[in-house]
C-alpha cells in the first residue's frame, strides 16, 4: 500500500533526497517553467530551497517512490490553507494508470490532514497528459494566462505557453 513521508534535508533522507533529484531532474523543463530557475539556479539549490521553505512529500508503495509532491506558494487564513500550489513528478515507470492512483492518493491525504480550501495546478498549454490527469482527479479549469510559461518544445528550444489554471475548491470548509 501507499505511504506518504514529508521530506526534510536532514541525512535520514539522503537516499530520498537522491531519488527525488534524479526525477526532478529526468522531468526539469516539463514539471516548472525556465522563469522557475531565478538567478541560474539549478535543480540541487532549487529542490533545497524547496525542502527548506515549503512542503516537499514523497509517495512510495512498499520501498518504491512513486512520486514527488511539491506545496508552495501557501496563503493561510485563521488555521485554514486558503491557497496553495501543487507540483507532482511521477517517476517515469510509473507514468499511466498508477499516476492516476498515486495522486488520488496523495489528494485523498491532504484532505485527511490538512484545511485545504484551494489547491491549484498550474500548467502549460502544452501539457496534454498533465491536463487530463487534472480534469480526471477532479480539477475544474478556472484561467488562463496568456504566453507567461517558458518550457522547451520538441526541439529543446525555449518557447513561451498559456498558463493554465486548475483548482479543487472544497465546500466544506
Amino acid at each position: 500500500m501507499y505511504k506518504v513521508i514529508p521530506i526534510t534535508w536532514r541525512k535520514e533522507f539522503i537516499n530520498e533526497i537522491e531519488i527525488i533529484y534524479k526525477s526532478l531532474k529526468d522531468q526539469e523543463r516539463r514539471i516548472f517553467d525556465s522563469t522557475f530557475y531565478e538567478d541560474n539556479t539549478n535543480v540541487l539549490d532549487s529542490m533545497e530551497s524547496l525542502i527548506n521553505n515549503n512542503h516537499i512529500y514523497i509517495l512510495k508503495e512498499d520501498n518504491n517512490i512513486i512520486s514527488t509532491f511539491i506545496l508552495n506558494h501557501f496563503k493561510i487564513y485563521k488555521g485554514i490553507i486558503n491557497t496553495v500550489n501543487i507540483h507532482c513528478a511521477i517517476r517515469r515507470p510509473y507514468w499511466g494508470p498508477k499516476a492516476r492512483e498515486a495522486c488520488k492518493y496523495f489528494l485523498d491525504y491532504l484532505e485527511d490532514n490538512y484545511k485545504i480550501k484551494k489547491l491549484i495546478a498550474e500548467v502549460p498549454q502544452c501539457g496534454y497528459g498533465v491536463i487530463k490527469l487534472l480534469k480526471d482527479l477532479g480539477f475544474k479549469h478556472e484561467g488562463t494566462l496568456k504566453e507567461c510559461m517558458i518550457f522547451k518544445d520538441k526541439n529543446n528550444n525555449d518557447k513561451w505557453y498559456d498558463k493554465l489554471i486548475y483548482s479543487i475548491t472544497r465546500k466544506d470548509l
